[in-house]
């Protein structure tokens, strides 16, 4: 008697411990937003409508921008989405040495990418969004198999106490595209990518559960608090399109490349058809052509 006594008292313990330990790291509050999203952006302002309207297809539904010294007319493109308050716009000026976090990757404005993102991550962001997808604004976040399966995984993952999901690259190039006119899409003009093997296409941008982040870098996490996992998603069901050159005349224009190396990477980024994102611009390219944001 005393042992099955013992036998029903140790289980009762594992169940509680099991349940704090798990639960603690489950979603417990309601959030606001189930996904949102990061970006820090300079002289943007042709690609922020397409971008923002993309996402907000995929479930996003607040973005948190850092602009960092834009001169361009960025302020006109947001601002009737800072009105339905879609949109949280932060100044992130490189001239405020307080807006950079140094001593993990030195390079150019890349501090500045990183204080913006831990503002984001340990600040703005907390208590009010589940996950946060840490992007450019030349990098889209594309669900392979659809809408229901990324916000399925989102779900999924919170409640596993995942705190990172890393997406690989699959890096495109100019599709033999000198200029986009006003009525076309990025996302649907540039279809050609580089292999999956190319190296480009090793690297990860991620998601985080803002409450699991010691301290977040550009790529991925530096560190991750105790109790939450990282995982990476299978590139053939989740990736972000990376259109690193955009058109080739925004390749001549933005990337300081010789022209043997602008010459080389068109060629290898221009290797083959990708239109896995295609399932998602009949309902883009409507909002595109409206005059005002989708409410």
């Amino acid at each position: 008697m005393k042992k099955k006594w013992f036998y029903f008292l140790l289980i009762g313990i594992l169940t509680i411990g099991g349940f704090l330990f798990y639960g603690l790291r489950q979603p417990s509050i309601k959030y606001p937003h189930t996904l949102a999203i990061c970006a820090m952006f300079k002289n943007e302002a042709p690609w922020l409508k397409e971008w923002i309207e993309y996402h907000r297809l995929l479930g996003a539904t607040h973005f948190y921008l850092y602009n960092n010294d834009s001169t361009d007319t960025y302020d006109e493109v947001l601002q009737p989405y800072i009105d339905l308050g879609v949109v949280e716009l932060i100044d992130w000026s490189s001239s405020k040495e307080e807006h950079a976090i140094r001593g993990y990757d030195n390079y150019a404005w890349v501090p500045f990418q990183i204080g913006a993102y831990n503002d984001c991550l340990k600040h703005r962001a907390l208590s009010q969004a589940l996950w946060v997808a840490v992007i450019d604004i030349d990098e889209f976040l594309v669900p392979v198999l659809g809408f229901k399966s990324f916000q399925t995984l989102l779900e999924q993952e919170a409640r596993n106490g995942t705190g990172s999901l890393k997406l690989f690259w699959r890096v495109f190039g100019t599709s033999n595209i000198w200029d986009l006119r006003k009525d076309e899409l990025l996302t649907e003009k540039l279809s050609l990518r580089a292999l999956d093997h190319h190296p480009w296409n090793r690297n990860v941008k991620s998601l985080y559960r803002p409450e699991a982040v010691e301290i977040c870098l550009v790529h991925t996490h530096e560190r991750l608090k105790k109790g939450y996992k990282k995982k990476r998603l299978n590139p053939d069901l989740f990736r972000v399109h990376h259109y690193w050159t955009r058109t080739g005349k925004c390749l001549a224009q933005k990337r300081n490349l010789s022209e043997q190396e602008s010459t080389q990477l068109t060629h290898e980024f221009n290797s083959i058809e990708d239109y896995s994102i295609s399932p998602f611009l009949p309902a883009l390219r409507q909002i595109m052509h409206s005059s005002q944001p989708y409410n």
